[in-house]
């Protein structure tokens, strides 16, 4: 564990900060779905970096192995995913819930404002998501109203299209990359009450390619693989996931794949091969 500090220290991204991240508040439960590890690390950084503004002290449950030497020197507080949420035989809610007040307590009694902290699900698999999902719908409740923040980091490459409804519906704000920025999820494919006819009418102008690289992204899997099982290059197969998203009108694939589940009930994909899904809950971490 890093040595608290009296006083705040600078943390994360140099300057242009990213306006979504900056504008983030106490209070706020946040999801975000990434690519890379660069992608992450930017992440995390960039959140860090806004809590270090309001005089936080910045906490990281960062993935296993990962290096994270940048974030350490400038005083965030690194902790293992694997070893902070499954101290027992599973994951246990309530002890994650008890974790957030405790260092929620020992930052206000180093003087900092409040508490910025970032978590991982390098460590989910099927036995505990059903209990996962109910403790990050119940983190809302948990930090209403009081000066912490929090960051559930999801990679995109390992989450099946029913995760990611199940996860934006759990969170306050859903990010996503775009364009080398950070946005926000649009509201109408948040929302409870989707026009699923809509939804399938805009998948249903893709073209059978394009159809069929967005069920298998949407199954989890990955470009390159992607690209090998088609016969076809990776390069083609970006162009493929451009084009599915600039024609659903969207502006990250988090967003498309989203759009491909609202739409499912009302238009279910015809000819889309489907693939065994190695999504976030079956992935053995």
């Amino acid at each position: 564990m890093m040595p608290q500090s009296k006083e705040p220290k600078p943390v994360g991204a140099e300057p242009p900060y990213d306006a979504v991240l900056a504008a983030i508040c106490h209070g706020t439960h946040i999801c975000a779905f990434y690519e890379t590890e660069d992608d992450l690390l930017d992440l995390v950084s960039q959140f860090c970096a806004a809590g270090a503004r309001r005089g936080d002290q910045c906490l990281w449950v960062k993935p296993d192995g990962m290096n994270a030497d940048p974030l350490a020197r400038q005083g965030v507080e690194l902790h293992s995913a694997t070893d902070m949420y499954l101290q027992g035989d599973g994951f246990e809610g309530g002890s994650m819930v008890a974790l957030w007040h405790e260092k929620l307590a020992e930052a206000l009694a180093h003087n900092h404002a409040g508490l910025s902290a970032s978590g991982h699900t390098c460590w989910l698999q099927q036995r505990d998501w059903q209990a996962f999902m109910e403790y990050e719908n119940y983190l809302n409740e948990v930090i209403a109203d009081k000066p912490i923040s929090l960051l559930c980091t999801y990679p995109l490459s390992a989450c099946k299209a029913g995760d990611i409804l199940d996860v934006v519906r759990a969170h306050e704000v859903a990010l996503a990359r775009q364009n080398d920025r950070w946005s926000v999820i649009e509201t109408h494919l948040t929302n409870d009450s989707p026009d699923a006819l809509d939804g399938a009418s805009r998948v249903a102008s893709l073209s059978p390619r394009e159809q069929q690289v967005l069920s298998m992204v949407a199954d989890g899997v990955a470009t390159k693989s992607i690209a090998f099982e088609l016969g076809l290059s990776v390069r083609t197969i970006e162009v493929h996931r451009e084009r599915a998203v600039r024609r659903l009108g969207v502006r990250t694939m988090v967003e498309a794949i989203r759009l491909l589940t609202l739409a499912l009930p009302a238009a279910p994909l015809m000819a889309v091969k489907r693939h065994t899904p190695g999504g976030l809950r079956a992935a053995n971490h």
